[in-house]
């Protein structure tokens, strides 16, 4: 069974227009962020099998996704749309999540974990130094690239840039599904 990407698509350039629905009901622009959520993360997924075509979601679920044939002029940018589509329906809602803190707080605690099972450490002082230690080097590395990823988001939230990267994906949906 061949499904189309067309149809991710259409479906995701509503949801990535939710900023239209926010004046006529707040319920319906979180639902879209949701659902888009859902689907961003399998525009992301059928995206990456396409380019690299890996074939990942034939042989795990017998379905695979046609990817656009050359009928109309922008058809090349086709996995550019879909890409940036996964990245803003994903990141919306996980702006704001510190998320670089608490994987810096499970990897401190595995650490130290691992320090006290492995090589029998029960000097507390030594535990909690390389924990202190292990949670600033992982939390140092991973809040720069939170930050970069929450400036990529932001600028992709940004309401005219998501109604528009909505309305295009719309447009390569349409023109892909008729192909």
């Amino acid at each position: 069974m061949v499904v189309s990407t067309a149809i991710l698509l259409i479906a995701g350039g509503i949801f990535a227009c939710a900023p239209l629905f926010k004046r006529v009901a707040k319920g319906l622009e979180r639902l879209f962020v949701i659902l888009g959520f859902i689907v961003g993360i399998a525009v992301i997924i059928v995206t990456i099998d396409l380019a690299l075509n890996l074939g990942i979601l034939s042989s795990i679920f017998g379905i695979g996704f046609a990817p656009a044939a050359n009928a109309f002029p922008y058809s090349q940018y086709l996995l550019i749309v879909m890409a940036v589509l996964g990245i803003l329906l994903f990141s919306r809602p996980l702006r704001n999540v510190r998320w670089a803190s608490l994987i810096a707080l499970g990897v401190g605690i595995l650490v130290a974990a691992y320090l006290h099972v492995a090589f029998a450490v029960n000097s507390s002082i030594i535990l909690g130094v390389v924990f202190i230690i292990s949670i600033l080097i992982i939390y140092t590395l991973l809040r720069f690239v939170e930050d970069i990823l929450e400036f990529i988001g932001t600028v992709l939230a940004f309401p005219p840039v998501a109604i528009a990267i909505g309305l295009v994906s719309i447009y390569f949906g349409i023109m892909t599904y008729g192909a």
